[in-house]
């Protein structure tokens, strides 16, 4: 059975394969999309933190963090709905009505000097549409209630569900040569289907299978859930999806099997033989899509140990707790409320260090973060269960969107000249992702025990692990 994912609207029956429009999901596991750039079911937010809904010449505008996500996700979907259709996917695009509104750009402007100046935070108009990338085509505001079929693939189509259609969008554009839908007057275009490579495009008018005669309230959960009226519906809309993908795929202009001809009475015996080979393996692949997605997971967990090579913040905090524990340490974070910490790191050997961690995007580790180690350093120490200060451990992944032999750049000559003055030990992630490989791959706790003994010998300076 295909798998239909469906992204910003709720199909009745198909709550499982269902993605808000605010994500950034995989369609990787998708034979069949249905899309709407409906801001409805979104978490989007005009509001900025206790202050009133924005607004800006008259339109919404979109709070600082969600226009961040709203220009991720526009970018998301367009990528990921290109790679889906260019390698043989089917999308279907319900048009849903046009939302026009501001959001922020992210960059400012600045007037005036001193107690004068002025901030002036950039907004730029954006709409719900710029997340469908069909730049061919224009997406023309108009609404209206009668829809008329123009092709024979949709004219079943349009019939099963003529009364839960309406158009809030009409198309203009030279690539559309394959009309499905126009308006009473055949004057314009309200759906069309165009192929890209191997994949195809269909517009559809705008849909509503979201009405209340269709929901009921649950008391138990509290909750509201489909009727069984509507998920009859739902299960129909989506069987004619897979029809109308079927024939398309088949590039001919064949009429979609109707939902009467699934009736007993038009069974054949052979092919419900091959329907239970089908169900039978489709159980069998389904068991191994969940051992895939437990490896998936396995996978990143080990892959997260190249974050040593090219990340910052939480994420080469965490690959570097991880690189301390193959060497043999105890390391974990640390943050009573007060003193928050990277990493207290524990070596067999007794030796107790405190580990900061900083990565730079193009330049090398600068006296902050040492300043920082250093504080950190004292304010553990001044604890009064600690009796014995700590030795500390500054790990750098400077430059670390260049390849790791490309790379220039590590610590200051600050950082350097007070490491040696405190005895603090330089670290750079890319040396610790090295030896970390090697031990890992060798399960070599004697080469383990060599590295750090380098790092305790070497501490207040930049630390070279012995070669392997």
């Amino acid at each position: 059975m295909k798998k239909i994912t469906s992204i910003g609207i709720e199909i009745p029956s198909n709550g499982d394969n269902y993605i808000k429009l605010d994500s950034k999901r995989s369609l990787s596991e998708s034979d069949i999309v249905i899309f709407s750039p409906s801001f409805d079911n979104s978490d989007y937010s005009t509001y900025e933190s206790f202050s009133a809904s924005q607004t800006y010449e008259g339109k919404k505008l979109y709070s600082k963090s969600s226009s961040v996500k709203i220009i991720e996700h526009s970018k998301h979907w367009k990528n990921e709905i290109l790679h889906f259709v260019e390698n043989g996917g089917t999308v279907f695009f319900i048009l849903t009505k046009r939302e026009d509104f501001y959001i922020y750009t992210g960059t400012k402007a600045f007037s005036g000097t001193g107690r004068n100046q002025k901030t002036t935070e950039h907004v730029s108009p954006f709409s719900n549409y710029n997340f469908i990338s069909v730049q061919t085509i224009e997406f023309n505001s108009a609404s209206g209630s009668f829809v008329s079929p123009c092709n024979n693939l949709f004219i079943d189509f349009h019939k099963n569900f003529q009364n839960y259609f309406s158009y809030e969008i009409y198309l203009k554009g030279e690539n559309l040569q394959n009309p499905i839908f126009t308006t009473k007057n055949k004057d314009r275009i309200l759906g069309a289907t165009i192929k890209v490579k191997k994949g195809c495009i269909i517009f559809l008018p705008n849909i509503d299978l979201d009405r209340k005669e269709l929901i009921k309230y649950n008391p138990k959960t509290h909750q509201s859930i489909w009727t069984p009226e509507a998920i009859k519906i739902g299960k129909s809309f989506l069987n004619n999806i897979v029809e109308i993908d079927k024939i398309l795929k088949k590039s001919t202009e064949k009429t979609p099997k109707p939902d009467w001809l699934k009736s007993d009475a038009f069974n054949l015996k052979n092919v419900l033989e091959t329907e239970k080979l089908i169900q039978k393996n489709e159980i069998i692949i389904n068991k191994k899509v969940q051992e895939n997605e437990k490896l998936n997971l396995l996978q990143e967990e080990q892959e997260s140990l190249k974050d040593l090579l090219f990340e910052s913040g939480k994420l080469l905090e965490n690959a570097v707790i991880k690189a301390l524990t193959i060497l043999g340490y105890k390391a974990e974070n640390y943050d009573d409320g007060e003193l928050e910490l990277d990493q207290i790191i524990l070596s067999p050997e007794g030796e107790r260090f405190i580990g900061e961690c900083e990565g730079k995007d193009m330049k090398d580790i600068d006296v902050t973060k040492f300043r920082q180690l250093l504080d950190g350093l004292n304010a553990d120490y001044e604890k009064e269960n600690i009796n014995e200060k700590a030795y500390g451990l500054l790990f750098g992944n400077a430059q670390r969107l260049i390849a790791p032999d490309e790379r220039t750049l590590s610590f200051t000559t600050k950082c350097l000249t007070g490491a040696k003055r405190e005895k603090i030990g330089l670290i750079k992630t890319q040396d610790l992702f090295g030896i970390c490989r090697i031990i890992q791959e060798n399960n070599d706790s004697e080469y383990a025990a060599q590295c750090r003994k380098a790092i305790f010998e070497q501490l207040g300076e930049i630390i070279i692990f012995p070669k392997k």
